[in-house]
């Protein structure tokens, strides 16, 4: 069952990323940590709007990212 298909998770605004808790093919539950990013010595954590599945990570830790940069995409 697919909700609205892929969905991308982007980057709220600019930072580093500080960790990936999950993998690609990995389910997730809504809520879930999905990324951690730290901008302005505040670390901040991107959660699941849905459950699914971790398709693909585009990003890694110790990874500078711009705002609105894709992350890792669910479906």
């Amino acid at each position: 069952l697919h909700e609205g298909g892929e969905f991308p998770l982007k980057a709220p605004m600019p930072g580093l990323v500080v960790a990936i808790p999950v993998q690609e093919e990995q389910q997730v539950e809504k809520g879930q940590v999905l990324a951690i990013l730290e901008s302005m010595k505040m670390q901040n954590e991107l959660r699941a709007p849905r459950a699914g599945k971790v398709e693909r990570i585009k990003v890694k830790p110790g990874e500078t990212v711009e705002q609105r940069q894709i992350l890792l995409s669910l479906i």
